[in-house]
């Protein structure tokens, strides 16, 4: 393809936004023969087996039956409360009521709600086969002990595939990088996994590892970087993947750089939770703020945009960062947020590139399986904006719209294109979807 003819368009673009600024309208251009990634899934994390002695929960149910992923990531426990190491390892592991209660909420959202593939992350493990059983972070496994945990890890796969006909595609230890509970080097890693795959072979497993699966933006190319250098676990490893926290005010170019290295290893790119404070839950009544699902709306968009995300789940699609109150009746901000995704961003939709003339207008641009055009605004400025929109053509324009005091408001027919330009206007603070018929 000849880029010369985009280039020109792009400094045309950034030519004419200097004119257009004077006149305090935003222009928005959208490139739609130059595509970015295709959407393959927007899921969630099923995590409460880390919280909680049950796997499944009300919210857990609600989002499956509303969202319906195809895509999830769920908390195999290792560790018990209460509980010694004796009682549950190796087979033991699956007979803990936690665990069984985590087969089952995998059986009934493969047969359920459509779920099409799992991803199990384990946290911790059990101290007996730390070096310093006393330390809560930073915990290092005894090489010695590898094989333990993948008895126990083997044992799970195992009869997940057996006994409730669940394959399980990808497996990581949680934010191994940072090492919030467990850490493993890239060398540790690499060993680990050489290990593993002998395993999984006997075993007669497909489950590969996630590449990475790190705790923020930064540091994942390098950490990445580093486990490829060992060309005997290629054929084990699985999408690059990371996690989005503590990432709000880093440089788009940091992501940028996951989506380059996920290009240069011919690797789709996931985000396995995306949330932008993990310590949000440390602020009473945080989740069910407008400052949270603006926030969130910013960091997904960043995520899918810059680091050309192909999957990406949220933390979590339940009773932990919830999106809804516990009895069902109140839906957070963050779930309309959510829903701009769901519903217009999800499975299948082609990303193309798009440009905004102000840094306060966040634009990203897709077209559906079946030829309908979507653009996602995002007003961060705290007055409303006139956007002037060049790329394509559209006799009607609809647009879902969500601010801190309309949480879902649907208009039909609010523009269409006159000489190739459709003029919107966004209120202040507001998530905006606009769908070209």
């Amino acid at each position: 393809m000849n880029s010369k003819p985009h280039i020109f368009y792009i400094l045309y673009f950034f030519v004419a936004t200097t004119v257009l600024s004077a006149q305090e309208t935003v222009a928005v251009k959208i490139f739609p023969e130059i595509p970015r990634q295709k959407i393959e899934s927007i899921g969630g994390n099923y995590c409460m087996a880390r919280f909680s002695n049950n796997a499944w929960d009300a919210i857990g149910a609600e989002t499956l039956k509303q969202f319906r992923p195809a895509k999830v990531r769920v908390a195999l426990p290792m560790t018990f409360r209460k509980l010694e190491y004796s009682k549950f390892k190796g087979i033991l592991i699956t007979e803990q009521p936690l665990v069984i209660s985590l087969f089952e909420s995998m059986k009934r959202m493969k047969e359920e709600f459509g779920v099409k593939s799992f991803t199990v992350s384990v946290w911790d493990v059990p101290s007996d086969l730390v070096q310093y059983p006393d330390k809560r972070s930073q915990r290092v496994v005894k090489p010695e002990a590898y094989d333990e945990i993948l008895d126990m890890l083997v044992a799970f796969l195992d009869k997940a595939k057996k006994d409730y006909g669940i394959d399980v595609d990808y497996f990581s230890f949680n934010e191994s990088d940072g090492g919030w509970q467990v850490i493993f080097t890239p060398q540790q890693t690499i060993a680990f996994i050489k290990k593993a795959m002998v395993r999984f072979d006997e075993a007669g497993l497909k489950t590969k590892f996630l590449l990475a699966d790190t705790a923020q933006t930064i540091g994942t190319v390098e950490f990445a970087t580093m486990i490829m250098a060992d060309s005997s676990i290629w054929k084990q490893l699985g999408p690059l993947s990371f996690h989005v926290w503590w990432s709000e005010k880093i440089l788009d170019s940091e992501f940028e750089r996951i989506a380059a290295l996920g290009k240069a290893l011919n690797k789709p790119v996931w985000c396995c939770e995306l949330g932008f404070d993990a310590e949000a839950h440390k602020i009473k009544g945080m989740f069910q703020t407008w400052d949270y699902a603006l926030r969130f709306a910013k960091i997904s968009h960043r995520m899918m945009k810059y680091a050309e995300v192909e999957v990406s789940m949220y933390w979590t699609w339940q009773n932990d960062y919830a999106v809804m109150s516990t009895d069902l009746k109140t839906m957070y901000p963050s779930y309309y947020i959510t829903r701009h995704q769901v519903d217009y961003l999800n499975t299948g939709t082609q990303i193309v590139h798009s440009l905004s003339s102000d840094k306060e207008i966040l634009s990203i641009s897709g077209i559906h399986e079946n030829g309908t055009k979507i653009l996602q605004l995002i007003n961060l400025k705290k007055e409303p904006v006139t956007v002037e929109i060049e790329g394509w053509e559209s006799p009607s324009i609809d647009m879902v719209t969500t601010t801190e005091t309309e949480n879902w408001l649907m208009q039909k027919n609010v523009s269409s294109t006159k000489k190739s330009r459709s003029i919107i206007k966004l209120e202040s603070e507001s998530v905006n979807t606009l769908i070209l018929n």
